[in-house]
């Protein structure tokens, strides 16, 4: 057997990026930035306010105080938007709108709070220094200076950064396009109402296509193969012939008689590897058919999102040109003792918490691979090394926040 390692730097070895294209900004939320972004001007690109108030020299303000105002006669008001026509000269000011521009003479701006207006003259109630208020020119970043790199996924912030600086219709990776098979005559639809004796409703091929769209992939396929080797053929030929760019299965790769998925990918591709020292998830196979990836999980319901954490996400992110694809791994103690056989690493379900001093983390419970709540609980996979066979209350481990 493989070890996690192992397996996943065989995996992706062979995922590759798919190439670039250029979408509309809105449509690039979620995709990975394929190009470095310079700013084509500075932000913000005049001296602005950052509060409604007065624009003032800061020297007119000088001992202001609730108790002894000074005041200054009003000659004009700015809104956003607004270009400065008059010029502030000793014991004058602007009323002036957040994010318009700094007239000229001021250097400073009062918030309207610490203000009273009468007609035509305010009383300011508070000193001011050189720039207080003040937005300037330039002060998050300069024309020319590269502010994103490729391979980040672009979030709201970055939609807002792209827009600020005129990115109308950025260049991004591609997304993968995954066909998403479950397998065996066992399965019903999910909407059947009270399923017949020895049948189950297909809970995995709803599960990968969650976590296949959570990845960020595209959905080009989702289908049931029956428990039939020509028909498993005929079916995963025609999804590399679609187009996929992964095919991923649940079920069918281990060594019943009619387990047919690692046949059938033997005699349409190339099986690379099969098998991985982990628990869930031993029986996992992963190879190619034609130009497309095949990653075949285990049947079982969570080692179906285990292994697919594991393994398919990082390969369907490398895929789409993300720079990280690693989860967050933290070091955190143990709630309670647990144990298990030695052999195969095991990735327990885990609630994990920051108590103030450090990460406190522990078992979602039962750890059955059929147990779907042991994953609806869990924010985490609890590492338990396969030579290990005690953890103890107060230990540490390795732990991967899946949130």
């Amino acid at each position: 057997m493989h070890t996690v390692q192992e397996a996943l730097e065989t995996i992706l070895s062979r995922a590759k990026p798919l190439g670039m294209e250029r979408v509309e900004l809105l449509e690039s939320f979620g995709r990975i930035l394929g190009q470095e972004i310079i700013a084509d001007i500075d932000l913000p690109p005049f001296d602005n306010t950052a509060v409604d108030g007065y624009a003032v020299r800061s020297q007119d303000t000088a001992g202001a105080s609730r108790e002894i105002p000074v005041r200054l006669s009003v000659i004009d008001e700015l809104s956003a938007g607004d270009k400065p026509m008059r010029i502030i000269g000793e014991g004058k000011s602007i009323k002036i709108m957040t994010g318009a521009p700094i007239p000229y003479g001021a250097d400073a701006v009062v918030m309207v709070e610490d203000t009273e207006r009468h007609g035509d003259m305010v009383s300011v109630y508070t000193a001011l220094h050189p720039g207080g208020n003040i937005r300037h020119a330039a002060e998050e970043m300069s024309a020319g200076t590269v502010v994103l790199s490729p391979g980040i996924r672009i979030r709201p912030s970055e939609i807002a950064l792209l827009a600020a600086l005129g990115n109308s219709q950025p260049l991004v990776y591609k997304q993968p396009r995954a066909a998403l098979f479950s397998t065996g005559d066992e399965l019903v639809d999910v909407g059947a109402a009270a399923p017949p004796y020895g049948k189950i409703r297909d809970s995995n091929l709803p599960t990968l296509a969650a976590l296949a769209a959570a990845a960020g992939a595209e959905i080009l396929s989702m289908k049931r193969l029956p428990d039939s080797l020509p028909d498993t053929i005929a079916l995963l030929r025609e999804s590399s012939e679609m187009g996929a760019d992964m095919i991923i299965t649940a079920g069918g790769v281990s060594v019943g008689d009619r387990d047919y998925v690692r046949l059938a990918l033997e005699s349409l591709g190339r099986l690379e590897l099969w098998k991985v020292a982990m628990k869930p998830g031993k029986p996992l196979a992963f190879g190619s058919i034609g130009r497309s990836l095949f990653l075949g999980l285990p049947g079982n319901p969570i080692s179906v999102q285990v292994t697919f954490e594991l393994f398919a996400r990082p390969a369907l992110w490398k895929q789409m040109g993300r720079s990280k694809l690693e989860r967050p791994v933290v070091r955190a103690r143990l709630a309670d003792s647990l144990k298990h056989s030695t052999g195969r690493d095991e990735y327990v379900r885990a609630i994990t918490i920051w108590n103030g001093a450090g990460y406190i983390t522990r078992s979602t419970g039962a750890q059955g691979s059929s147990i779907l709540s042991s994953m609806t609980l869990a924010n985490s996979l609890l590492l338990f090394p396969a030579d290990i066979p005690l953890l103890n209350a107060g230990d540490e481990a390795e732990v991967m926040m899946l949130e």
